[in-house]
């Protein structure tokens, strides 16, 4: 372990070289507590920008008033007669892939905001023989709600030991819990076969808890709130966290690392345009200057 971490600290710095190289700043967002770590021991500088949604399946159960909603989305799928299928995409029938497709396309066309490629991915990438795809599915084969799952290896390669979601879509005017109802019945399906763990992943620029003191805090802080703010109507990033508490997870930091201070307004200027795209240079400028 120890030899695989110290690889994963020359990745860092390789990177680093050839970004530096090219002309660019270095940057990594959204990372672990142990990349930061590892960027802190360079120099580097860590901003906390979201937490990840970790849930412990071993020790998972749905009991008590806090799993309620949980309870009742699943006693609703079973009264409406909604199963759940958990297999790759590429294994459903044709009808089922079209449906998958069409749910997404009006999730993005309702958003009025471009879907966010440079994340984890997307109905596309849920094609991958890899990957699993929950789905909410009724007597009449109506797709009501799908989520995608990508496997969590362990350090030392072999079978998944858990799950990250991905992928979350559900049909307009369909079964309310469906969220509810296809996270939870992932949860007990991985749990059965012995998985450890699953990620809800995290919601970029939210997070609930305080951030650690040895982390910097600054003006991109400020920036970066102000971005999730700007962002919620059309992401809901900080109401999707909200929606992953329900779940009980135990919340893992993720980072912004970067090495140098004078390189912060060419990186909130990079996290504006991944977010933003069709901003101008105006826009930018006046959500930078907000609150000053």
């Amino acid at each position: 372990m120890a030899a695989r971490a110290e690889d994963r600290s020359e990745l860092l710095a390789a990177f680093s070289d050839r970004a530096h190289h090219d002309g660019l700043v270095p940057c990594l967002f959204s990372v672990t507590q142990e990349a930061a770590s590892h960027a802190l021991t360079r120099g580097w500088h860590a901003l906390e920008v979201a937490e990840e949604a970790v849930i412990d399946l071993p020790s998972l159960e749905f009991r008590g008033k806090a799993w309620q909603d949980v309870r009742t989305a699943l006693n609703q799928g079973t009264k409406l007669g909604i199963n759940h299928r958990l297999a790759p995409l590429v294994e459903q029938p044709r009808g089922i892939q079209v449906q998958v497709r069409a749910i997404s396309s009006e999730w993005v066309e309702d958003k009025g905001m471009p879907e966010m490629g440079f994340t984890l991915g997307g109905v596309d990438e849920a094609l991958d023989p890899q990957v699993r795809v929950g789905l909410a599915v009724d007597a009449d084969s109506t797709v009501h709600g799908v989520t995608s799952w990508m496997p969590v290896h362990p350090s030392g390669g072999g079978e998944p030991v858990g799950w990250t979601l991905d992928v979350m879509r559900k049909l307009s005017g369909g079964f309310r819990y469906s969220m509810e109802f296809l996270i939870s019945s992932a949860c007990l399906a991985f749990k059965e076969e012995g998985c450890q763990l699953v990620s809800l992943s995290g919601a970029p620029l939210a997070k609930a808890g305080a951030q650690d003191s040895a982390m910097d805090r600054g003006p991109l802080d400020s920036f970066l709130d102000r971005l999730g703010t700007r962002l919620e109507p059309y992401y809901g990033f900080r109401s999707l966290h909200a929606f992953k508490a329900k779940f009980q997870p135990r919340f893992e930091p993720l980072f912004l690392v970067f090495p140098d201070e004078a390189a912060l307004p060419r990186i909130g200027m990079a996290l504006s345009r991944a977010y933003l795209p069709d901003a101008g240079l105006r826009d930018i400028v006046t959500l930078a200057r907000a609150g000053h």
